[in-house]
């Protein structure tokens, strides 16, 4: 079957369904040349590229998307092997076996190894299996990817599997013959994309293809390690997309902490796109990009160590997550911090008489994504990867001053740790006096409920926990910025 999706809701109505295991290229063709996507060239770049399945007939399909008939399949290659079951039965077997093999053979459909081999008809089943890894620039070794879709495909027939904590993966059937192997990072939940054309407001990414890795055909297992041993940074197209996942899949998947989930593709009938973008500037997180057939996130961590790119998905995943929490107040927010003044003088143009509103709904946003940017971040490599000594970017934010960022602060961190910065040898005086402590980041999301201000937020979290000793000082604490 082909689909036609001609806008992102209509392919958006494909990835309601799960069962579908989607294509975006004939499934009758060979790869010739290996890349990260594919668009047909017919189809406009604004528009999604076709989809292309293989269902069983009785197979109920997405209604709103048109779709066309292009061959009906007869597969008699049953679950049975030629060097099993009843005597009785194995000529038989080995007829339907020989069979198959001279009519793909006739019809083009094998290769020239294939072809000459009629013993490859007879063989025992095989179950496509491997391991998946990423190079991780802080833990200077390979480590897992959990979650990774893995797919097995032989013609019209594929076999799907998901990575376990170790990376390695079990596909859901079997085959005779060589199958092509190849990565979809894709979930139900999220999609990676390659990103796209940087245009105006928020780092605008026009709509990217689906990312992926074509894999080997071959027989037995396929292992695959992505990223470069020893490199400093994320410097590898596949390794970067891996790290993207990682960071998607623990917040959508994994441990949040009792955190709320950024939107679901069951309750708002999407997923969410992130534009995996390889060039510079600022990551964002813009859910109106989407009207311009854009990502919802526009990530620009290429080049960053791998923690960083973890830490910057983690980011931008906390505002949607935030829009979740509390639609209203985020929207008017955003408005404040970003839209009125893009739309007026420069933000840092004290003369504007929207620089005090936009600066504390800017510093509102990003404060908080920052604040689950570092714990997110720090119960990976701490928690999960063992690295007992490690720290995220700037000393978790405590080496930060005052006036260096007066948005991407530190004050939600400085809540959960027990360090006063300002009590430190180095620059103690640039730095925000910390005499809070004891918050949970619960505790933090909870009192973020309903905000639309700097000090709204402040005042929730003393009315909201009268037992933390430390909560009398946490207007002190937000008077650093202002």
């Amino acid at each position: 079957i082909k689909f036609r999706p001609k806008t992102e809701k209509e392919l958006d109505i494909l990835k309601q369904d799960s069962t579908l295991i989607l294509y975006d290229y004939p499934l009758d063709r060979n790869i010739t040349k290996q890349g990260d996507s594919y668009h047909d060239p017919s189809v406009p770049k604004n528009q999604p590229t076709p989809q292309y399945t293989a269902v069983t007939v009785d197979k109920a399909l997405p209604s709103g998307v048109k779709h066309q008939v292009l061959e009906k399949l007869y597969i008699p290659d049953g679950d049975g092997d030629a060097t099993t079951g009843k005597s009785s039965d194995e000529a038989s077997k080995t007829f339907i076996y020989d069979l198959v093999h001279e009519s793909l053979k006739l019809t083009g459909n094998l290769d020239e190894e294939e072809a000459g081999d009629l013993q490859s008809a007879r063989r025992r089943k095989w179950t496509p299996a491997g391991t998946i890894r990423v190079w991780d620039d802080v833990v200077r070794d390979f480590i897992p990817v959990t979650g990774v879709q893995v797919l097995a495909r032989r013609w019209f027939t594929t076999h799907r599997g998901f990575t376990n904590s170790t990376g390695r993966y079990v596909c859901d059937g079997r085959f005779r013959r060589k199958a092509n192997y190849s990565i979809k990072w894709e979930r139900y939940e999220f999609s990676i994309t390659t990103g796209g054309i940087n245009i105006g407001l928020g780092g605008f990414s026009a709509r990217g293809s689906q990312a992926g890795l074509n894999g080997p055909k071959r027989r037995g297992d396929w292992n695959m390690d992505l990223g470069h041993r020893f490199s400093a940074t994320v410097n590898d197209a596949q390794q970067y997309y891996a790290i993207i996942h990682q960071g998607a899949m623990d917040y959508y998947y994994g441990s949040r902490l009792g955190l709320g989930p950024p939107q679901r593709n069951a309750t708002f009938k999407r997923q969410m796109k992130i534009a995996a973008v390889r060039n510079g500037g600022r990551s964002s997180h813009v859910r109106q990009r989407r009207i311009y057939k854009g990502a919802d996130i526009a990530l620009k961590a290429w080049g960053n160590r791998s923690d960083v790119v973890y830490g910057t998905i983690t980011h931008e995943l906390a505002h949607s997550a935030h829009w979740v929490l509390n639609k209203k107040q985020y929207n008017r927010l955003v408005d404040r911090g970003y839209v009125d003044v893009f739309f007026s003088e420069p933000l840092f143009n004290g003369d504007n008489p929207l620089y005090p509103a936009a600066r504390n709904a800017r510093r509102t946003l990003e404060t908080w994504a920052s604040t689950i940017e570092i714990v997110l971040t720090r119960h990976r490599y701490i928690t999960v990867l063992r690295q007992t000594d490690y720290t995220y970017e700037d000393e978790d934010f405590q080496i930060r001053t005052i006036t260096g960022d007066p948005f991407y602060t530190s004050a939600g961190y400085d809540m959960l740790d027990n360090l006063n910065q300002r009590t430190t040898p180095r620059l103690n005086n640039a730095r925000p006096i910390d005499n809070v402590s004891g918050f949970t980041i619960v505790q933090l999301e909870r009192a973020m409920r309903g905000v639309t201000s700097w000090e709204q937020w402040r005042n929730n979290l003393i009315r909201q926990n009268p037992a933390n000793p430390t909560r009398n000082n946490v207007t002190e604490l937000f008077a650093n910025w202002h």
